[in-house]
């Protein structure tokens, strides 16, 4: 197995990214990292390296002197002593020291530590090489974290991600028992009034991450990184073995300081990434896309006229689901999806004409034109028939893995870490993205059962099938990311590095960054055959299902959507399940709340609060410019009984005035207020009572629909005089 540098990263950071001098000393004792930020001082004791000191500008002392500073996931049990160091220069002008460490076993574990000149961010790569003459086994959890961190008196605060929650949410306690978090995770000294969040590299659906939090007489033990291989339902836990010759390396993880609580902290981080990791935003983003497909023959004329509608409602992106490629099913609305997967021919069945001209025409009607792909997986007639080579597919222990769906044709599965299968994929990817003009790709590897092949002829060996799939997938995303810079797409799986949409945690990075697929009311029981189901939904549903909806209900419902990038998709193939086919007064909804939307997305790429807000029941989101001069609040009356609270918003300067304007108010309505003023507390009052029941009598049937409620309030700097 190949090395293959895959930029690991720990960060620390404080409120300011102001530019400073990045120097690195060593002295007989150890080595001090600066940039005028943050500081990190080490101390070498005997043939060990350990923690001295961390902290912020100004902040609290984080670490507690004389812990180590690396947990070694090499289970032979062989220590690992301190060997070398270097000091060097790298790329925008940071500076990195790298320590060596050396073990009996023949292992090495080299720790990276970067700093930045831009912000109090420190960087660290861990990389592990086997010059030994065994295999070497090791932790499947290698975490490039390990820092033991103060206790204060309260003890250290957990907060991570909660379903249907946006930020960081309270989670509990942290006690002597570790205890794991699967999702990024902020821990909050409250008596210092600073934060630090834990995170990393999702690791595009393959890899998983994890952070394990302890405490101590000592202090509060932190250890965060990578899962390369997942933990078995019952029998003895995995080992990954690492073969002589060969190295692995963590994806990035990182450690944020912040003064303040967990809003702090996330925007810090989020700045960080934004400048150093994740991949510029395209013009308007976030997008709004519609993702269509059909199982009919000649689907070319059904979807042409869709695209008609699609530039009538004001989509950025459309683009065709599974199903376009030679040999796909023409049965209509049977879901079929997998008959021809493989094939990157287009299927003139479908499309008389070729994708090229109907990318042509998505493009003269004014949106980008995309496709949907699962290159890990095929029809598994298309392998028997020889098209596809039979040694190219993953198996565990000697049997095949695919899928067998009841509506799907069978499939067999690619092992994306045989380098062959990489280079198949690239060629057909930036062949039909050049050819048929693609500007957006919706990668979704619906088929897929396991990515931990343990075949040894696709050069991994038996448990690093895994590790070696995530390297070829991230292989494939930079190289079209090179060749095609301006590629986007609906990404399942997310990449820090290699994904413009989705590239992390839904629930916890701005909604600039995210795209959420959504129906609607366009399944069961609004759709006849639908094969997509569910029951009966009230107003706070994701789906509607309800007889009739107010203007305020289907308002609530746009406006959490749109906070962040949605598609809108008829997820089983089936023209009944069009967007166009929807009542139309969900669609002038869609219209109204997506008019609005593109006047205020491009501060969804901004800060981010979770503004308090004094009744139970109510949610809020608040985007705001870092400069002040602008924001976007949504506030949610989530099934409450209080009609009527206080939103306390952030982000503002005390002293400016804002105009501020109620997206419920007819124009003329706009209210000034100071950044105090607001902070101290907007009120609202919740459903709007003429968008709730319009202007004659209202059922109680649907009575339930006013124990929910919308608002989005845009605030805008005016100019002091």
């Amino acid at each position: 197995m190949k090395s293959f540098l895959l930029l690991p990263c720990l960060s620390l950071f404080t409120a300011t990214l102001a530019t400073a001098e990045v120097s690195i000393t060593k002295s007989l004792n150890g080595w001090e990292l600066s940039n005028g930020h943050v500081r990190m001082e080490l101390i070498r004791s005997a043939n060990k390296v350990q923690l001295k000191s961390l902290r912020g500008d100004g902040g609290a002392e984080w670490a507690v002197t004389g812990t180590p500073l690396i947990a070694s996931p090499d289970k032979s049990g062989k220590p690992y002593h301190f060997s070398k160091d270097a000091i060097e220069d790298s790329p925008r002008g940071a500076k990195q020291l790298t320590l060596r460490f050396e073990s009996e076993s023949g292992g090495t574990i080299s720790l990276t530590l970067k700093l930045y000149p831009t912000g109090a961010v420190v960087e660290v790569a861990t990389r592990i090489e086997n010059h030994g003459q065994q295999n070497l086994p090791l932790d499947p959890h290698i975490d490039p974290i390990f820092l033991t961190l103060k206790n204060p008196a309260e003890g250290l605060k957990p907060y991570s991600s909660a379903k249907n929650q946006h930020g960081f949410q309270p989670a509990g306690a942290v006690s002597k028992v570790s205890r794991d978090f699967k999702d990024w995770l902020v821990l909050e000294n409250v008596k210092a009034g600073e934060s630090a969040l834990i995170g990393g590299e999702p690791g595009v659906g393959i890899l998983g991450w994890r952070a394990s939090v302890s405490t101590s007489a000592a202090g509060t033990v932190l250890q965060a990184g990578s899962v390369f291989l997942k933990d078995k339902k019952s029998g003895p836990p995995p080992i990954f073995e690492l073969a002589p010759g060969n190295s692995v390396e963590t994806p990035p993880s990182f450690f944020a300081l912040a003064k303040g609580d967990t809003d702090d902290a996330g925007n810090e981080t989020f700045r960080y990434l934004k400048q150093y990791v994740f991949q510029t935003p395209l013009p308007n983003s976030p997008l709004i896309t519609y993702c269509i497909w059909l199982t009919e023959k000649n689907s070319e004329a059904q979807l042409l006229k869709e695209l008609d509608f699609a530039k009538s409602m004001g989509f950025d992106v459309y683009y065709h689901d599974a199903t376009w490629y030679e040999g796909a099913s023409v049965v209509p609305g049977m879901n079929d999806w997998t008959s021809g997967l493989g094939s990157y021919q287009d299927d003139k069945v479908k499309f008389p004409h070729g994708l090229k001209n109907f990318s042509e025409a998505v493009r003269a009607a004014g949106m980008k034109f995309g496709l949907w792909i699962d290159p890990g997986n095929v029809d598994a007639a298309r392998v028997e028939s020889g098209e596809i080579p039979s040694d190219w597919v993953a198996m565990i222990d000697g049997i095949t893995i695919g899928t067998t769906h009841p509506s799907l044709a069978i499939t067999k599965q690619l092992c994306l870490g045989d380098p062959r299968v990489v280079s198949w994929v690239e060629k057909q990817l930036g062949d039909i993205i050049e050819k048929w003009h693609l500007e957006w790709i919706k990668w979704d590897p619906s088929s897929t059962v396991s990515y931990e092949c343990n075949r040894t002829d696709h050069g991994h060996g038996t448990t690093d099938g895994a590790y070696a799939a995530y390297r070829g997938r991230v292989e494939i995303l930079k190289y079209l990311m090179n060749r095609f810079p301006n590629l986007s797409g609906f990404e399942c799986d997310p990449s820090l590095l290699y994904a413009r949409t989705n590239p992390g945690p839904q629930g916890l990075l701005p909604g600039g960054y995210t795209n959420e697929f959504i129906m609607g009311p366009m399944l069961s029981p609004n759709v006849w055959g639908s094969l997509a189901t569910i029951g009966k939904g009230d107003a706070g549903r994701e789906n509607l299902t309800a007889r009739w909806y107010s203007a305020s209900a289907l308002d609530y419902y746009f406006r959490k959507h749109f906070t962040h990038g949605v598609t809108f998709g008829n997820v089983n193939g089936m023209s009944s399940q069009f967007l166009s086919a929807a009542p139309p007064g969900f669609l002038e909804a869609f219209r109204r709340n997506l008019y609005f939307f593109k006047q205020y997305r491009h501060l969804l790429l901004e800060d981010v609060y979770h503004p308090k807000v004094a009744a139970a029941g109510w949610s809020s989101v608040q985007y705001v410019k870092e400069d002040a001069s602008e924001s976007v609040v949504y506030v949610f009356r989530d099934k409450s009984p209080t009609a009527a609270t206080t939103v306390n918003l952030r982000g503002l300067d005390p002293k400016t005035k804002y105009k501020v304007t109620s997206l419920n108010d007819r124009p003329g309505r706009d209210r000034v207020m100071t950044g105090e003023t607001l902070a101290n507390g907007i009120a609202v009052k919740l459903p709007e009572p003429w968008l709730a029941k319009g202007d004659g009598p209202f059922s109680k049937e649907f009575a339930n629909q006013e124990e929910y409620g919308s608002d989005v309030l845009l605030l805008q700097k005016l100019e002091q005089n």
